[in-house]
């Protein structure tokens, strides 16, 4: 799979080019943003919450103009550390999600640190737009395990990429308003301690989910041996920017935990 990136500094666009996505570069002092995945480009502004919403900069409209044509990856850090992928929406229903990466986006993105943090807003996009939780009928997140779907291909960048730790982030029914961490049934001691100290700062809740399955993203993450677990904050019960604000609360700590800003 090849894509185009662009180093941005400050702000503003430097330079172009078309790079295999297990090579990307980036600036101390910037970020680069890439089309991912060609083939689930949407119009995610098309999703009402995510209009009414969401943060609007400059990097924000860039990232809307370009999921129309794909899903993007946003790169951060100077490369010497961890590296965390944070992928976002693969449910395209799930508008709290997206609103609560993208306020980490904003947050993050004129920061200078140690590691590298990869970052998926929109997974999906074209579902994003319709706010659907299938994609062509199928609930993706049960699909990482099947080559060439929207999930296989994030868990392989993962793979291919050196990812150390994985966050995928969710909204749902019945997790409560400080938001919940799902967690693997048998877990490294890296993620218990990863989970500990997310609660500690958030007062979420954690659990398994009685749903795991080899196709979820985290599941299949974990088999390549990455950390991974799943966030989740409150779709049904509480007004979306509170969720968001949850969730962008845990994704935080999530960071923190690991020596990012």
């Amino acid at each position: 799979m090849f894509f185009s990136f662009a180093i941005v500094l400050n702000g503003s666009i430097s330079s172009a080019a078309t790079l295999n996505q297990t090579n990307i570069t980036s600036s101390n002092n910037g970020y680069s943003i890439s089309t991912f995945d060609k083939s689930v480009g949407g119009n995610v502004l098309a999703n009402s919450a995510i209009k009414k919403d969401i943060p609007r900069t400059s990097l924000s409209n860039q990232i809307f103009q370009m999921t129309k044509k794909g899903s993007v990856i946003l790169k951060f850090g100077n490369g010497h550390g961890p590296k965390l992928l944070i992928s976002v929406g693969i449910h395209g229903n799930e508008p709290q999600a997206n609103i609560a990466a993208m306020k980490y986006i904003e947050y993050i993105k004129n920061k200078n640190f140690n590691g590298t943090i990869y970052i998926i807003p929109f997974d999906i996009p074209k579902d994003t737009a319709l706010n659907t939780r299938y994609y062509n009928g199928l609930d993706p997140n049960r699909i990482a395990n099947i080559k060439g779907t929207p999930s296989w291909k994030i868990v392989q960048f993962a793979k291919n990429n050196g990812i150390n730790y994985l966050i995928d982030v969710h909204s749902g029914g019945g997790v409560g308003k400080n938001g919940f961490i799902y967690h693997n049934a048998v877990s490294t001691k890296n993620e218990k301690k990863w989970i500990s100290y997310i609660i500690s700062k958030t007062k979420c809740s954690t659990g398994v989910d009685k749903a795991d399955n080899p196709g979820m993203i985290r599941i299949a993450a974990h088999s390549y041996k990455i950390n991974s677990i799943t966030l989740e904050t409150e779709r049904d019960t509480t007004p979306v920017m509170s969720a968001a604000e949850a969730e962008f609360k845990m994704i935080l700590a999530a960071t923190k935990y690991l020596g990012f800003p």
